[in-house]
């Protein structure tokens, strides 16, 4: 027996009409009705809900054409008629390298985002192997990119779409390969002195209350292990071995989003001091108090739900630096005062990187000015001595 769907349950757009399935949306003040040669089973639905997406997201880059509604109709496309290989429309390999991208779908969002907002409007309907060094060069004086980093990000899926290009033989030479990324200025770390540290923990527990008391105990466990916010977010119990005094870092929450992966896709060992374990065990602590049942360690004590983002957080922090008077900076560097506290000390570099999930050699590159402790100092103060002698 062929099963066929309720209408009640049609995905949006979907009907069935005249014994087939029939696809309508809206898009720039213009309606469109297909009927596709699919029958009005559950296999026919979800491929005309497949299709009803793809014909939308192309009017909306304004790139849908007459073949594109043919081909959804059934409609035989000549071979004569057809696009070539040297036509391929950009907008047709740019589609090809979205819907196989590898990237997970936070990625594959933000690089629809930018080939619709910056390539988009200049090159969807011009055939690929037309697409000149120079073409894409006027077009990034047009765009005006504001700094190196935002080029750099928008020319990233542009790279990958000429890439697939060249993969399928469609070009010959890819003409991003002349365009460089720009070089990018790379801030050193801005930590917070222990003092500071010390003062807006004090404030945290003073001033906080209730609920809020947890982010008095999320900041002491950031200060003393200095995970990602991301990372941490996204702690588990079932991650914490309390008896070797270690926890796994192996995942991350980005915008709600729960990934295997961490920033660096390398998973680590942190281990546990006596305030980060005395911090992780307030913070369990806290859960039960509150009454949640979760392996979660954290929850957003206004929602009860896992953290859609670290703002909560970082605005309890951002408060706590007004009214102490400290300069402000990102909540994100209690991951950097973490690391100088620990080089300062002496610590073994390697250690230091391995706790962070950095190469040694990134390790170095960011931390060089802390790495000898006090020994900067002593040797500026030597140009004094010299000087008087």
């Amino acid at each position: 027996m062929v099963n066929r769907p309720n209408e009640k349950t049609l995905p949006i757009g979907v009907r069935i009409r005249d014994g087939g399935v029939e696809i309508n949306f809206t898009c720039k003040k213009q309606r469109y009705f297909i009927t596709l040669p699919h029958p009005p089973t559950s296999e026919g639905i979800r491929a005309a809900a497949k299709i009803r997406s793809d014909l939308k997201t192309k009017a909306k880059w304004g790139i849908l054409t007459e073949r594109d509604i043919a081909q959804a109709k059934g409609i035989e496309v000549l071979e004569n008629d057809s696009v070539n290989r040297e036509q391929v429309l950009f907008q047709d390999v740019a589609q090809k390298f979205l819907k196989f991208s590898v990237a997970n779908k936070d990625s594959k969002n933000g690089y629809r985002k930018i080939l619709e907002c910056h390539w988009m409007p200049y090159f969807a309907l011009t055939p690929i192997a037309n697409i000149t060094t120079e073409d894409i060069e006027e077009v990034i004086l047009d765009r005006n990119f504001q700094t190196a980093k935002t080029f750099n990000n928008c020319a990233t899926p542009l790279r990958q779409v000429f890439e697939v290009a060249l993969k399928n033989n469609v070009i010959q030479e890819n003409p991003m390969d002349k365009i460089k990324n720009r070089k990018v200025q790379v801030e050193i770390p801005d930590p917070f002195t222990r003092k500071e540290m010390e003062t807006l923990l004090s404030w945290l527990d003073q001033s906080l209350h209730d609920e809020d008391k947890f982010y008095r105990w999320y900041f002491e466990l950031a200060f003393w292990t200095g995970c990602r916010p991301s990372e941490m977010i996204a702690l588990r119990e079932s991650d914490i071995d309390w008896f070797n005094g270690t926890f796994k870092i192996n995942k991350s929450r980005v915008r709600g989003l729960e990934k295997k992966v961490t920033k660096t896709h390398t998973s680590r060992e942190v281990y546990l001091n006596e305030r980060s374990s005395f911090a992780l065990e307030s913070l369990i602590q806290f859960k039960k108090d509150q009454g949640y049942i979760t392996d979660y360690v954290m929850l957003c004590p206004k929602t009860k739900e896992p953290f859609f983002n670290e703002k909560p957080p970082r605005e309890r922090l951002v408060e706590a630096m007004k009214a102490c008077k400290i300069r402000h900076r990102p909540a994100y560097n209690a991951r950097h005062t973490y690391a100088t506290m620990l080089l300062m000390d002496g610590v073994n570099p390697m250690f230091v990187a391995d706790q962070l999930g950095h190469s040694l050699q990134m390790l170095i590159k960011r931390y060089t000015k802390w790495i000898h402790g006090d020994k900067n100092k002593q040797e500026i103060d030597k140009l004094s001595v010299a000087r008087t002698a």
